[in-house]
This record gives structure tokens, sequence and C-alpha cells, in this order.
């Protein structure tokens, strides 16, 4: 996390592009082959609408990082991940069907959140005057281990919930496969196209520099405006468990599956006092978004699929900002307060554009007809809504009120 490999990792493959551009294509075109071998039963239409979803998103992203450039990075390594993870499917022997495109909508919203995070550190590394390159490694040094992390605990939680409910199996085939492969493009293909074609040039963009810092700054000059929005969201999510007492049997599902986290995120960080507040915010806005789920679409039965769909959104979101808060407290900043504006200035866009740019990927697929991909969309969409207002809100408060 802390150490330079990242730029001597970026110089070996700048000094054997050549060899290592032929190794990566052979694995590639052998790995995309195997999509002859696929048997799936998805309809032309259900493709047809992820695909529009991903297209979308990255033309969104093309306004939010006033870069056009790293917008056609994202949709195209978007796509080669999923013509890799096909691949690997149909050399795996997995079968798809209508249900697994579940699975597709996971793979969709981590990918691109993957890519959002090392192409917004990029660019922001670049908007505050470094060369390509070494925005490159920079961004790749600060981003590998939450994005390690954020692969990571997707991945286990679909194998978990493919143990328990088998039926899940070809979906967590999906997911697994998806975020080995999306992880490893981050840090051996997508380097490597940034070695060899330069983005656009970027000194003194001031949302890139600057972040969301000025949240901190709200924060310091109305304190008491920031316990009261701790204190409404309080009441409001006792709110909503009052009002859904008979979920309370899936509460302890929920426990199970944030409770692993937690141990992962303090070997990790070697911090159990921040892995524990990162899980609590998982929790609560995980239990909010299920909670709100069921009472807008209470004809819905809950199930274990529909519980686990947002929860690598949610995890992500958290990684990222206690990856950096925890950087700066082990850096330069001793103090809370000083360590929040750094999270927040170099992290906190990154979030908030994920959120945005995932919501309208999966607005688009609730307009798909397909009931399954509906529901999970909102669930998701809800739980997102949660997870970004708590990172980026009630989590720094308390970080600076408490001073951990």
């Amino acid at each position: 996390m802390y150490g330079n490999w990242a730029f001597s990792w970026v110089q070996v493959m700048a000094h054997n592009k050549v060899l290592l551009s032929v190794l990566w294509s052979g694995i590639s075109l052998l790995l995309i082959s195997g999509i002859a071998l696929l048997d799936q039963q998805v309809s032309n239409q259900a493709w047809g609408w992820l695909l529009l979803s991903v297209v979308l998103m990255s033309v969104a992203l093309a306004r939010w990082m006033d870069s056009i450039k790293s917008a056609f990075l994202q949709l195209l390594m978007s796509l080669y991940v999923g013509a890799m993870t096909l691949g690997a499917l149909g050399w795996a022997g997995v079968a798809l069907n209508e249900s697994s495109l579940l699975g597709w909508v996971i793979l969709m919203t981590l990918v691109t959140s993957n890519l959002i995070h090392i192409l917004s550190s990029l660019l922001r590394e670049m908007a505050r005057g470094l060369f390509q390159f070494d925005a490159l490694a920079e961004a790749l040094k600060l981003n590998n281990t939450p994005v390690f992390l954020s692969n990571f605990t997707t991945l286990v939680g679909f194998m978990l919930a493919a143990w328990y409910e088998p039926e899940l199996v070809p979906m967590s085939w999906v997911v697994v496969i998806g975020a080995i492969v999306s992880y490893l493009v981050v840090l051996t293909v997508l380097p490597m196209i940034l070695l060899s074609w330069l983005l656009e040039f970027r000194v003194g963009h001031s949302a890139d520099r600057m972040g969301y810092a000025f949240v901190v700054k709200w924060m310091q000059s109305a304190p008491h405006k920031v316990k009261m929005l701790m204190f409404v969201l309080t009441l409001l999510l006792m709110g909503l468990c009052w009002l859904q007492r008979d979920l309370l049997p899936w509460f302890s599902q929920i426990v199970w599956m944030v409770a692993g986290m937690w141990l992962l995120f303090a070997v990790f960080w070697q911090s159990l006092s921040l892995a524990l507040l990162n899980t609590l915010a998982n929790f609560l806005a995980l239990t909010a978004a299920v909670l709100m789920f069921v009472l807008f679409v209470p004809a819905h039965p809950l199930s274990v699929l529909l519980i686990m769909m947002p929860l690598g959104l949610i995890v992500d979101d958290g990684i990222h900002f206690f990856s950096r808060y925890l950087r700066a407290k082990r850096g330069v900043f001793s103090d809370s307060e000083s360590a929040v504006r750094y999270a927040m200035a170099s992290v906190g866009r990154p979030i908030w554009m994920t959120s945005w740019t995932v919501m309208l990927g999966l607005f688009v697929l609730l307009l798909a007809g397909q009931g399954l991909i509906q529901q999970a969309s909102l669930m998701t969409m809800l739980a997102l809504v949660v997870a970004t207002l708590m990172i980026l809100f009630v989590v720094p408060a308390f970080l600076i009120m408490r001073k951990l």
C-alpha cells in the first residue's frame, strides 16, 4: 500500500512493452476464443440492455471527468473485461441462463467502480502537474489495495451465497471470474494502454485538485447541523425498523455477511476501530436499503440474492475512503480532521462519480422489463444512495467528532 512497487511495475512495463503486449494479446485471444464454447440461453434483448447501460455510463463519464479519452477507455475496458469473462466461462463449461444476468449487473458495476477510481486518481495527479506515466504509477499505488479488497469481498460473498443456495452457482461463476479478470486487467492491460496513449492534458482542473474537501469545511462551520443530520438519520433508520419488524429474521443473514468483512478489514488495515466503523456503516446502509425496498415493493419477497446484490458497491465506497484516511493518518497527517480532509479531497469526488454513474446504468436496467433485474437494480440503487451519504457525510463527521 505504501511502497514504491507501482513505480517499479510501471517501469518494467514501459521497458518491455512489445514483449508484454504480445504475451497479453495471445492470452486474451486464447481466453476470448472460449466464447465459441459458451452455452447460454440469454436473449439478445437482455444483452442489448446491458450494453446500452455500459455505453450511457461512459457518455456520462465523458462529462463528469471532462475527458472524452478517459470515457472511451472506460467503455473499451468494460467491453474487454466482459469478453474475457465470457470466454473464461466458456472454457470452464458454465452455462448461462436469464438469472445469471444478475451476475453481469454486479460485474458491470464492479468494473465501472474500479476504472473510475483508477482514472480519477490518474487525472487528479495530472491536474497537480505530474506527467501521465508518473501519474499512472501514483494511481496504481493509491488504488491497488482498495480495488483488490473490493473485488475480493465481492468474490467471497458470492461464493458463500452459492454455497448456501446452489441455484445461484451460475451467477456466482460470472461474478467470481469477472472479479478476477477485472483486477488483473487493472494491473496489466490498462497501464499498458496508458503508457502508449496520452490522455488530455489536465493541469489546473480545480474539481480534480480539490475534490470534496469543502464538505469538511462545512462540518467545521456548522457542527450543530452535522449533529442534527446524524440524529435525523438515526431516527429515520429506527422508524424504518419499527415499520418493518417482521424483517428482523433477515438481519441475522446480513450480520453474518458483514462480520466476515470486519475481520478482513481489520487484518488489512490493522485497525479494529476503523474496521468496525466501516462494517457498521455498511450494515446500516444495507439494512436501510432492505427496509426501504420492502416498503416500496411489498409484493416481492426478499431473498439472499437481493440482499447480496448491492453489497459489493456498498463495501467499495467505504474501502476507498478508509484506505485514503489510513494513508493520511500513517503519513503526514496525525490529526483526524486533516486526514478526513485529505480523504475527501482525494477520493470523495470519485466516490460521488461512481455512485451517479452506476445509478444511471441501473436506471436503464429498470426499463428492461426483466422482473428480477428490475428488483435487483432498485435494491442496488437504494443501497447506493444510503451508502454514499453515509461515507461522504456521516462517517467523516463521526471521525472528526470522535478523533479516531
